[in-house]
């Protein structure tokens, strides 16, 4: 009797101390997995992105937070003020060399969100891919198949993780914080043909199959009924003007506040220069 209970134990010590070595296993791999991911997208950026010469005066300086610049054209003998510009240059043609789904670059300064955007067939492929098709743990941001590739839809939708380590759409979710808010109060996005400042006007909670993904809308009363609920439902308020006739974008992410809801973060597009 007493044998056979050592054998059990035996065996029941092995089970644990293999359980052990495989989670052990199984965190490293994560950790690898998020290094490696991490590595690749700064070598991308240090390849394809640039950072221009600043203008004369930063957007958080010559207007109010989330509101469009707007002056009188300069007068006969008057230098005409400096365009404002994204904060970065990207490379699309050598960017593009990666694959040919890569439609821009998303930027929100002073934070880890500096990435590709690709758009793929299906909204699936790219949560596990590299925008060169290679596997990756933190996948891409990508656009919503059904969205326009130009950005030219009422609504683009931008899916990305929230990753563990901070990266890719981790820190979306902090615009819950009214303070996250007030110091990003935009992003930039540069695609190969316009750039644009990306003022925020609304974030929530929101469950995956939220009427916040509708892409279009029939009519423009449609798309102003929209944009008012969205800002009935925000987190925090913001000046940001908007009209039926403005576009917007959509970042959506996971949330570990709870089971199967998502983050989402909406900002109309300012053409920039």
């Amino acid at each position: 009797m007493k044998k056979i209970l050592r054998v059990l134990l035996g065996a029941l010590a092995f089970v644990l101390i293999t359980l052990i070595l495989y989670s052990l296993w199984q965190i490293y791999s994560i950790r690898q997995g998020y290094e490696e991911s991490a590595r690749r997208y700064d070598d991308l950026s240090l390849a394809v992105v640039a950072s221009p010469q600043p203008t004369a005066a930063s957007p958080a300086e010559s207007r109010p937070a989330g509101i469009a610049p707007s002056s009188p054209p300069p007068e006969e003998g008057e230098a005409p003020e400096e365009t404002e510009t994204s904060p970065v240059s990207v490379d699309f043609e050598a960017l593009r060399q990666l694959g040919g789904d890569v439609i821009g670059w998303i930027c929100l300064p002073d934070t880890v969100i500096n990435y590709p955007v690709v758009q793929g067939r299906d909204n699936s492929y790219y949560l596990d891919h590299f925008p060169d098709g290679t596997s990756s743990v933190g996948g891409s941001i990508f656009a919503d198949c059904a969205c326009p590739s130009d950005f030219s839809g009422q609504n683009t939708i931008l899916y990305g993780h929230n990753m563990r380590d901070g990266s890719m759409f981790a820190l979306i979710d902090d615009y819950i914080n009214p303070a996250f808010c007030e110091a990003h109060p935009f992003f930039y996005l540069n695609t190969p043909t316009q750039n644009y400042r990306v003022d925020i006007f609304a974030g929530f909670t929101t469950d995956p199959e939220s009427f916040v993904y509708t892409t279009a809308f029939g009519e423009e009363s449609d798309f102003a009924a929209y944009l008012n609920t969205l800002r009935s439902l925000s987190d925090f308020s913001v000046p940001t003007e908007l009209s039926s006739s403005d576009r917007i974008l959509t970042l959506s992410t996971c949330t570990y506040s709870d089971l199967d809801v998502r983050y989402v973060l909406f900002g109309r597009l300012a053409e920039i220069g």
